[in-house]
């Protein structure tokens, strides 16, 4: 399953639209509508955020409803490590990652 399947199915458990999921995320229609048309465009790392907020679901969670054959090893592991980690601390993980990236 891809990350665009994922989202179609947690839709479809809410019974919500895009449009629905553009606005509880506060991302933009266009944004949402081009993660699943020809432009073949995936959501980045905040956005996957926001759509697990607005379905009050962990990233862990959004994930595990995805193919391990859609993953890397690496990205595997990570998501196994991270699964790991106490509740307390994801944010800590979160917040380096975050740095780690800005870092160019």
């Amino acid at each position: 399953m891809t990350v665009q399947e994922r989202i179609i199915e947690l839709l479809g458990k809410r019974g919500w639209t895009k449009y629905k999921l553009a606005q509880e995320t506060g991302l933009y229609k266009t944004t949402v509508y081009d993660w699943f048309n020809d432009k073949g465009y995936t959501p980045d790392r905040k956005s996957i955020e926001l759509i697990c907020a607005a379905m009050n679901i962990s990233l862990v969670e959004f994930y595990s409803g995805i193919d391990e054959g859609e993953l890397d090893g690496e990205q595997t592991l990570l998501l196994q490590l991270f699964a790991k980690v106490p509740d307390r601390k994801k944010k800590l993980v979160f917040d380096l990652l975050s740095n780690l990236i800005d870092e160019k």
